[in-house]
């Protein structure tokens, strides 16, 4: 039987400012490694370009966005982001590539976004 124990809760923060209206965060690490394959078959790796992906959703307030996720993303100035995840962290520089705000009926005025940047370790 497993013992109890706590777990680590995501958490956001855009430009060192803690995001509480997040509804979902995702990081996605893309390697970048390249599959060098012959006739043979697959002989190994070459090092490519790798990047980090971050897909959150976010719901908004009365008073309106907590940062100003679709104004960045349009004048694609860089952002700083960094993701705690338990004793660690991914903190990269990259930019928002697209961010979709919506409603339906009866509910809530949410948001997404996706940002990429810079491929880094957990630290």
């Amino acid at each position: 039987m497993a013992a109890l124990q706590d777990h680590a809760r995501l958490a956001l923060f855009v430009e060192q400012i803690y995001m509480v209206e997040m509804t979902s965060i995702e990081l996605a690490t893309n390697s970048g490694q390249q599959r060098v394959d012959t006739l043979e078959g697959l002989a190994g790796f070459t090092p490519g370009s790798g990047d980090c992906t971050v897909s959150c959703g976010f719901a908004i307030p009365i008073g309106g966005q907590e940062y100003p996720f679709q104004q960045t993303c349009t004048d694609g100035s860089y952002v700083t982001l960094q993701i705690p995840i338990g004793e660690v962290d991914y903190i990269g520089n990259g930019k928002f590539i697209d961010v979709s705000i919506n409603q339906s009926v009866n509910a809530n005025t949410e948001g997404t976004f996706t940002w990429t940047g810079e491929l880094n370790a957990l630290q």
